[in-house]
């Protein structure tokens, strides 16, 4: 199975950034276009935020978004020098919402034929506590769904 359509969620973790690294190196063997996604997670900024420029920003303020908005457009521009840096295009998408459903509204919306994302590797407690974006997605998915684990530091330095 050939896959043209590849989307990458991508938030700037060793994680995600091994799944990237995965959708790079085998979108030319496929002819396939990189997609990368970030979500901002307005779950995870409910609480008052203090700016060290402006001081304290109310959640969902004008200022607040702001700031979501250019972290969303440094963590693609990470994505994308990376790629870059590979010979690779990649298409940015960044979405607002709860990333287990933004990256199936976003796969669906591409016509992706291949989701890549990264896990941590979180063990069943974590995971039950916390949930797992990759659990759900892969739960979830009519799209064929890949998890990269990156090297854990013991791996990394076998190769080294």
């Amino acid at each position: 199975m050939l896959f043209k359509t590849l989307l990458v969620a991508y938030d700037g973790s060793e994680f995600s950034r091994e799944a990237l690294r995965t959708a790079i190196a085998n979108a030319p063997l496929w002819e396939a276009r990189v997609h990368v996604i970030y979500v901002v997670n307005p779950r995870y900024y409910a609480s008052t935020i203090v700016d060290p420029q402006i001081g304290v920003v109310e959640p969902r303020s004008e200022h607040w978004i702001g700031m979501l908005e250019r972290e969303a457009e440094e963590m693609l521009a990470e994505a994308a020098e990376i790629a870059t840096d590979a010979g690779v295009e990649i298409v940015p998408h960044m979405v607002i919402g709860d990333p287990r459903d933004e990256i199936l509204d976003t796969a669906k919306e591409i016509g992706a034929d291949l989701i890549i994302l990264g896990s941590e590797g979180k063990g069943r407690t974590k995971r039950f506590l916390l949930g797992s974006v990759s659990t759900s997605v892969v739960t979830e998915s009519p799209i064929a769904t890949l998890i990269v684990h990156a090297p854990t530091k013991s791996e990394k330095q076998k190769t080294d």
